[in-house]
């Protein structure tokens, strides 16, 4: 009679646990407004090719991003409200120099998807409207695209608005990956 009853009561609870996991909406790790999630990184480890002209250095950066608020078009001209990123960078100008990280944490209130050279796509997410809060022993250095506490030119991210995983390789040494997923 006991195993008559445990079979039943596991069939049941199975059923009811799947029933319960169809009828409850998806999870998203950034909150249900983001329609895109991006994780990315990237080195350079060439000292001679990655420093400053006539230097030797290298750097890398690695975060995430998540963008929303829009009507989810991957066309050029499509806006959205809101976003966040995480970014964190390293660069120092010479060999042996201490790598003086930053974080920065980057609130979006309004972004864009416009042309990129810096994109595999030739388009990405121009972050417009932000709060940045910096951190770290590089947060006060010049500003340069891997040290101080600056967004690049025009907000141009270099992230395509299309999902995929992204490589980038503009020689041995420096190395970019990107992988981009658009939620349904």
């Amino acid at each position: 009679m006991l195993n008559k009853a445990t079979g039943i009561l596991t069939i049941s609870s199975t059923a009811s646990l799947l029933l319960l996991f169809a009828i409850l909406p998806a999870a998203h790790a950034y909150g249900n407004t983001a329609q895109w999630q991006i994780g990315f990184s990237g080195t350079c480890n060439v000292p001679t090719m990655c420093g400053p002209p006539g230097g030797t250095g290298t750097f890398g950066f690695w975060g995430w991003c998540q963008f929303g608020g829009s009507s989810g078009s991957t066309a050029v001209g499509t806006t959205g409200t809101s976003g966040d990123c995480q970014v964190t960078t390293y660069g120092r100008t010479d060999v042996g120099q201490p790598n003086n990280p930053t974080h920065m944490a980057v609130d979006i209130s309004g972004w864009v998807i416009g042309p990129s050279n810096m994109s595999p796509t030739g388009t990405s997410f121009h972050i417009t409207a932000f709060k940045l809060e910096c951190t770290g022993p590089g947060a006060s250095q010049p500003p340069t695209p891997f040290s101080g506490c600056t967004l690049p030119p025009g907000g141009d991210t270099g992230v395509p608005p299309v999902s995929g995983h992204y490589a980038i390789n503009p020689f041995p040494g420096f190395n970019i990956n990107t992988q981009v997923t658009q939620l349904p």
